[in-house]
């Protein structure tokens, strides 16, 4: 398997690579009242409208300077998802979605012992498990359980 890793906050985060379309950089984001605020927006890409989710809000670490910039991560549609995603189980939303991260950093191919359950005491409900390499530890997010945690949060605006 592919994993594709960002970094949020000097911290090394995993997706697998089949959930990922394409890395960009930031682009106008325009804000929408009253949703999550761990919700940025929503963009433009193409002619495709897709939701923009802030994955500082969502590990709860402060903003970036304001001339900082971010990049963006385009996850892959419920259409997009190649069969060999199907096969390992991995999931995908019908609509667009952007992760906007710190940034992006490298794509890893791992063994499956390479792959470790969450720590007992993580308290994100999101955390899928942690990925080590021979360099890197890395913590793998599960994009269903991240969404789910903000569509089911009482968490407002």
């Amino acid at each position: 398997m592919q994993i594709s890793t960002f970094i949020v906050n000097n911290e090394m985060f995993a997706l697998p690579s089949l959930q990922v379309e394409e890395f960009f950089r930031p682009m106008p984001i325009t804000r929408v009242f009253g949703v999550d605020r761990r919700i940025d927006g929503l963009v433009n890409i193409r002619g495709r409208t897709a939701v923009v989710i802030n994955m500082r809000r969502c590990l709860d670490v402060p903003p970036r300077a304001s001339n900082e910039l971010n990049e963006m991560i385009l996850l892959e549609t419920a259409t997009g998802l190649v069969a060999e995603a199907r096969d390992l189980g991995l999931f995908a939303f019908e609509e667009p979605l952007v992760l906007c991260v710190d940034s992006v950093s490298h794509i890893h191919t791992l063994d499956g012992d390479e792959i470790h359950p969450p720590p007992a005491n993580t308290l994100q409900p999101f955390v899928d498990g942690v990925v080590q390499t021979e360099k890197y530890y890395f913590t793998m997010l599960s994009i269903k359980k991240l969404v789910d945690a903000i569509i089911h949060s009482q968490c407002p605006a």
